[in-house]
C-alpha cells in the first residue's frame, strides 16, 4: 500500500458543493492525477510512488508509450552548450546504466558514444566553449580535428569538416522498452494507469484546478500534472492556461540490413548539424534522421516522401558507403518545442494545483528519468531536491528569461 502523503503535500479539501460528479455520485479521487503515459508521465508516477505519495492515477488517451516517446531515436548525450542540459544528462544516464537492476528489463543501452560533426567556424567556436563547460562538469569529451574524426569513423567523408566532438560514455537505448518498464514498476508500487482514458476537460474553482473529466467519469485530485508531450499546449488550453509547447515533425528512415564490416555495429550516434542529418546503427540496419528547420508546426505524423531525395543525398555525401543502402521503412514523430528549446518542470503560474512536465524539445526520452524525479520532488516537497530546477520553471517565459540551448538539432 502506498504511504500517506508527506505533511507538506496536503490532501485537497473540497466543499461538498464543489465536488466533481462521477456517475450518480462523486468523482474518483487521487492525490495526483497525471495526464499522459509517455516517458514524462510514467517517470513522474514512479518517483511519486517511491516518495510515498499516493494514490497516483495516470490517465492515457491511448496506451502506455503510444505517442512521441515510442517514435524517438533514443539518444542520450552529455553534449550541451548550457550547464542545465549537461546536468540533466549526468543524472539521467545513471538510470539508463542501472536500468536492468532497477526495472528488471534490459533497455538495450548501447554506449557507443556520440559524435557531433563540426562544419563551420561558428560551430567550432560553439564546440570549444561547450567542451570547456562539459569538462568542468566532469564529462569525458574529446574535441577532434578532421583527421581524428576520420580515424574514429573511417567510413565518414570528412573533407568538408573541421572536426567533431566525441563523448564515449553516451549512446542510445530503446524508448519503448524503457517507458513500459518504468510504467510496470510504477504499477508494482501502487500507481493506477488507466489506458483509453482521454481527458476531455479540467474542473476549476477560481484559480484552483480540482481535477479532470473523461468520457468514463471524473477524477478529483490534490494536484494535476500535464505530461502530454507535443500535445501539452492543447491540453493546457482545456485547463484555461497557455502552455508554450508546439509540435515539430521529425522523420526517421530505416535501412535494410547493412554490413557491419562497412559501418561497424559499435559506431557512435552521429549528428551532422549543418545538414540536419543523423546516423546510428539499429539492429542489423541503420537509422537515419532527417530534420527541416522550416518544418511548419502541426500534429501531422504523415511521412513526407518528398524528403527522401535530400536525405539520400546527405547520407551518401557524409558516408559514401551508404550508396549501396536500401531504405526499408520510415516514420515521423513529434518534437515538443518550447520557445527557448528547454523543457518545463513546473507549477503553472497563477493556477493552484496544476503542473506541467513537457517541452524538452527532442530530449524528452534522454531526460525523462531526472525530469520525472524533479516533478515528483516538487509535488512532494514543494521544491526540487536532486538538482536546481529553477531553469525549468514555466514562469521564465513571462519574465522574458531565455535559456536557449544552441545544441538542439531540429
Amino acid at each position: 500500500m502506498i504511504a500517506v502523503l508527506p505533511r507538506r503535500f496536503k490532501r485537497l479539501s473540497v466543499e461538498p458543493a464543489q465536488r466533481l460528479p462521477y456517475g450518480g455520485g462523486v468523482a474518483e479521487t487521487a492525490e495526483v492525477v497525471i495526464v499522459g503515459a509517455g516517458i514524462m508521465g510514467v517517470s513522474t508516477a514512479y518517483h511519486l510512488a517511491r516518495l510515498g505519495v499516493g494514490p497516483v492515477v495516470v490517465l492515457e488517451r491511448d496506451t502506455v508509450c503510444s505517442g512521441s516517446t515510442a517514435l524517438a531515436s533514443g539518444g542520450i548525450r552529455h553534449q550541451y552548450a548550457n550547464r542545465l542540459g549537461v546536468e540533466l544528462t549526468t543524472h539521467s544516464i545513471v538510470t539508463y546504466e542501472r536500468f536492468k537492476d532497477e526495472f528488471g528489463v534490459d533497455p538495450n543501452f548501447r554506449q557507443h558514444g556520440y559524435l557531433i560533426l563540426i562544419g563551420s567556424e561558428d560551430e567550432l567556436a560553439i564546440a570549444r566553449r561547450s567542451v570547456a563547460l562539459q569538462r568542468s562538469l566532469g564529462v569525458h569529451v574529446e574535441l577532434l580535428d578532421a583527421a581524428a574524426t576520420r580515424a574514429l569513423c573511417p567510413y565518414l567523408n570528412t573533407d568538408d569538416l573541421l572536426g567533431a566532438t566525441y563523448t564515449p560514455r553516451d549512446g542510445y537505448a530503446d524508448p519503448y522498452l524503457c517507458a513500459t518498464a518504468i510504467a510496470a514498476r510504477a504499477r508494482d508500487l501502487g500507481v493506477t494507469i488507466k489506458q483509453q482514458h482521454e481527458v476531455r476537460g479540467f474542473v476549476r474553482h477560481g484559480d484552483r484546478v480540482l481535477g479532470v473529466t473523461t468520457a468514463a467519469g471524473s477524477y478529483e485530485a490534490g494536484a494535476t500534472v500535464i505530461a502530454t508531450g507535443a500535445w501539452s499546449g492543447v491540453v493546457g488550453r482545456l485547463a484555461g492556461v497557455d502552455v508554450p509547447v508546439s509540435p515539430h515533425r521529425r522523420h526517421k528512415f530505416m535501412t535494410a540490413p547493412f554490413p557491419a564490416s562497412r559501418i561497424p555495429a559499435a559506431t557512435p550516434f552521429i549528428i551532422d548539424p549543418h545538414t540536419s542529418f543523423s546516423l546510428r546503427r539499429e539492429g542489423p540496419g541503420l537509422l537515419l534522421g532527417h530534420g527541416r528547420r522550416d518544418e511548419p508546426d502541426g500534429f501531422s505524423t504523415e511521412i513526407d516522401r518528398s524528403l527522401e531525395p535530400a536525405l539520400i543525398e546527405r547520407a551518401i555525401h557524409r558516408a559514401p558507403a551508404l550508396a549501396d543502402a536500401e531504405l526499408m521503412r520510415a516514420w515521423a514523430g513529434l518534437y515538443e518545442m518550447t520557445p527557448d528549446q528547454t523543457g518545463i518542470v513546473s507549477a503553472v503560474p497563477g493556477v493552484t494545483a496544476l503542473h506541467v512536465i513537457a517541452g524538452f524539445s527532442g530530449h524528452g526520452f534522454m531526460h525523462g528519468p531526472i525530469a520525472g524525479q524533479l516533478m515528483a520532488e516538487l509535488l512532494a516537497h514543494g521544491h526540487a531536491v536532486t538538482m536546481d530546477a529553477g531553469p525549468l520553471d514555466m514562469g521564465r517565459f513571462a519574465r522574458g528569461e531565455a535559456h536557449v540551448e544552441p545544441l538542439t538539432f531540429v
